[in-house]
């Protein structure tokens, strides 16, 4: 389950364009941070994917982009031309092809690598379609778990969603905002696509899991945020979107998403993405690169000075890796009172207050001033954690469900 949106200068009122996702995967499944170079490709070059190869591009852009450490795909990122996209697990009553082909994540990592705008990325990733289709487990360890894939694709002047069913895909072009979730999204109103004119996609859903995802309700809970904040759109109300709970303890409705069993609520959201554009080639870019970004801040990163122990981790605990530190903290802190929780929160709130006189940079940008507060961010995150849990009573221990238990045991996590 995952939740994305954009939103551009002329929606957000403040001279920028926003994008941000929440990915939610399973929840002891370890997401890295990683930044690429651009890089030129010998002829002949073949790629290796996720699941099968195809042929290298000549030339590919400078990326960042947070993965599921098992995969070559991505769950979002952004690229040094600012085109930003994250895609959404769909439902529908399409079947996979039973050969291998692109995954989802291949895809958006392919369209970042490929494209300069939305529009070139929205190209790249119908004509990958076309040639390869899109099949292959999309779960760590449920290999039964198939889904197509809709796409938010955006740059600092146009957003995109491309839904696409097996080798099908329909277009729409958004004027100013659009969020997508794990439900179909586009009926007949789509602009151009592959399907005869006036098909209804959203009559091609499997409405049972549709229903259980919890896409409709969590995209209509994004948009009211969005349509909320009009005019005076900023960063931190991108954080806030992100963060956001509705309904914690039933559904799949949070878009902040807690896991709490095997049957409905499986996912959690293992790292969150927020891109500010402003139009003239500078961004502003922040991860939580962890679990759950109601417990952690969003940091600032710079793609040429990233934290090396955020692109870190594998199956199981590893105390190299800043994702499994923090999840660690988040099985730890569990069972915790909420006035101890929401001090923490407030904390994580003047933590990125701080972030207020960040100034937009350049992609290889190389300020060493603004490189410390980069990596500074991730180290006092951390040293606030650690302070939380030294709050605790001595020697207790965590208040955690079988579920969780079963979690900390699997990934041989360490607990008091």
């Amino acid at each position: 389950m995952c939740d994305t949106f954009g939103a551009l200068p002329s929606w957000t009122g403040t001279g920028i364009a926003l994008f941000g996702k929440n990915s939610d995967r399973e929840p002891d499944e370890a997401q890295l941070v990683t930044a690429e170079p651009r890089r030129t490709h010998p002829a002949g070059d073949m790629l290796k994917c996720t699941y099968i190869s195809i042929p290298q591009a000549r030339k590919t852009h400078a990326l960042l982009y947070s993965r599921p450490f098992w995969m070559w795909g991505a769950e979002m990122g952004v690229n040094e031309q600012g085109v930003a996209i994250g895609n959404e697990a769909i439902f529908t009553t399409v079947k996979q092809e039973r050969r291998p082909g692109l995954i989802g994540m291949d895809l958006v990592r392919l369209a970042l690598e490929r494209a300069q705008t939305a529009r070139e990325a929205a190209d790249v990733i119908c004509a990958l379609l076309a040639q390869y289709g899109q099949s292959g487990p999309c779960g760590y360890r449920d290999k039964r778990l198939t889904y197509m894939n809709s796409f938010l694709i955006m740059d600092a002047g146009e957003i995109l969603v491309l839904e696409t069913l097996g080798r099908d895909y329909a277009l729409k072009a958004y004027g100013d905002h659009a969020a997508i979730s794990n439900a179909i999204s586009l009926d007949t109103d789509w602009d151009a696509g592959s399907f005869k004119t006036g098909t209804n996609l959203k009559k091609l859903g499997n409405s049972l899991m549709t229903y259980f995802a919890g896409g409709r309700y969590r995209r209509l809970c994004s948009m009211e945020r969005i349509m909320g904040a009009c005019g005076r759109m900023d960063i931190g109300d991108a954080f806030a979107l992100l963060r956001s709970h509705n309904d914690l303890t039933g559904f799949n409705r949070d878009v902040c998403m807690h896991a709490h069993g095997r049957l409905i609520r499986r996912s959690q959201t293992t790292s969150s993405l927020v891109v500010a554009m402003n139009g003239h080639g500078l961004f502003k870019i922040f991860v939580t690169a962890g679990s759950l970004p109601c417990l952690t801040p969003f940091k600032p990163v710079l793609p040429a000075h990233l934290p090396e122990d955020i692109g870190r981790g594998g199956q199981g605990y590893s105390e190299d890796s800043y994702w499994w530190r923090h999840a660690r903290f988040h099985l730890i802190s569990m069972g915790r009172d909420k006035t101890a929780i929401e001090g923490m929160q407030r904390e994580i709130a003047l933590r990125e207050g701080a972030y207020g006189d960040l100034p937009f940079y350049a992609w290889d940008e190389h300020d060493p001033v603004l490189v410390e507060r980069s990596h500074q961010a991730f180290g006092s995150a951390e040293s606030s954690e650690r302070a939380f849990l030294d709050t605790a009573v001595p020697g207790s221990s965590p208040r955690m469900s079988r579920y969780w238990r079963r979690i900390a045991r699997l990934n041989r996590i360490p607990l008091p």
